[in-house]
């Protein structure tokens, strides 16, 4: 009985992957449920973490339905309730969970652990979405997953940017760090041009890792950053000036002249300490973003407890957050903040209007509650 239970674990995989298909992108030629969902996923192949993300949950979902005897067709409503409770709960357990090993390794298994609230809608999010792709190309007939109306409570806790006092508490605290020697002038240089960067461009961690100072480009008179971010989505950012200075600064520390040129494909525009043309690791720089605001963090907390909470939380991410919401607040209008941000959608822009807040709350402090 396990040995059939391991097939279908095989099997799933090994037809998802089968790149001899003749299912084309602009059609569904599928003949099994597995062809027409490799065929969806085969839009995602140029946005690697998009398609590893959808495959996970794609690939769970069609073995718990041939464990369940199910087609995507038969899928009803009271299924999914079923589907999102073996989410959180994958059982047997044996069979379904293990530790995490390489995809193709024959010891491989769907789950490490049950899943979170979060990851749950997230799933069910992404299986809606197949099914309406499904339904658009002809191959299904309905989407039970449009019947889902209540919502997952997701705690979201701390807001994931800083105020203009947190952002000045972490300027000042970057200008107090050594610079007595060489290794610690490189490191303060280095430091504080990645914070400028992240917080002037808001840029992601992977788009300023990947990006070479001939992505700096003066057109018109006018300098712009061109990065290319999540899902291969070219971009470009405008360079205010103090961006400008600091990146001349950055560039002089280094040795270089100190206006970028189109022929510097092979400078990152992040140094690693171990050679020029190395760019800095996606660990490290997350390493330092962490160590420099757990030691700021470890400096306020007598004095402004508050803000030392907030700081020990801030990650590469928040910087992209603390930009957009602050681009906002200087009154930049909401639809080039999302240019600027390379958002899809305004929605997601609109999210960092937090000014109508913060007035609601001062209202409050200064008539009530004194």
């Amino acid at each position: 009985m396990n040995t059939d239970k391991n097939l279908i674990i095989r099997n799933v995989i090994s037809q998802l992957d089968n790149t001899n298909s003749n299912a084309q992108n602009s059609s569904i030629n599928a003949t099994s449920d597995v062809e027409a969902v490799r065929t969806w996923l085969l839009e995602f192949r140029h946005s690697p973490h998009t398609f590893t993300s959808y495959r996970q949950s794609s690939e769970r979902f069609l073995m718990w339905l041939m464990r369940e005897n199910l087609s995507l067709q038969q899928v009803t409503r009271e299924a999914i309730q079923e589907y999102q409770d073996f989410l959180q709960l994958p059982t047997p357990h044996d069979f379904w969970c293990g530790p995490a090993k390489p995809r193709n390794h024959p010891e491989w298994k769907p789950f490490v652990k049950g899943l979170s609230n979060s990851s749950v809608k997230l799933n069910l999010q992404i299986l809606g979405s197949l099914y309406q792709y499904l339904i658009d190309a002809g191959y299904l007939t309905r989407n039970p997953f449009r019947l889902i109306r209540q919502k997952i409570k997701i705690s979201h806790g701390v807001e994931r940017f800083l105020t203009v006092r947190e952002w000045d508490y972490l300027r000042e605290y970057i200008e107090t760090l050594p610079q007595d020697n060489v290794k610690n002038k490189f490191e303060y240089e280095r430091t504080r041009w990645i914070f400028s960067l992240l917080y002037l461009t808001g840029c992601r961690r992977s788009e300023v890792i990947n990006a070479r100072m001939s992505d700096f480009v003066n057109k018109r008179s006018q300098w712009w950053l061109k990065v290319t971010g999540k899902g291969n989505k070219y971009g470009e950012i405008p360079v205010p000036n103090e961006l400008l200075s600091a990146l001349i600064r950055y560039r002089k520390s280094l040795g270089l002249a100190e206006y970028p040129n189109p022929l510097e494909t092979e400078l990152p525009l992040i140094y690693s300490k171990y050679g020029k043309l190395k760019p800095i690791s996606d660990s490290m720089l997350y390493k330092i973003i962490k160590t420099t605001c757990g030691n700021l963090s470890d400096q306020l907390k007598a004095n402004d407890p508050a803000s030392a909470f907030v700081i020990a939380r801030v990650s590469t991410h928040w910087m992209r957050h603390t930009s957009a919401t602050h681009q906002v607040d200087a009154g930049i209008d909401i639809r080039v903040v999302k240019e600027n941000l390379r958002h899809s959608m305004l929605e997601t822009t609109m999210k960092y209007q937090h000014t109508e807040a913060d007035s609601r709350h001062d209202e409050t402090i200064k008539k009530f509650g004194k």
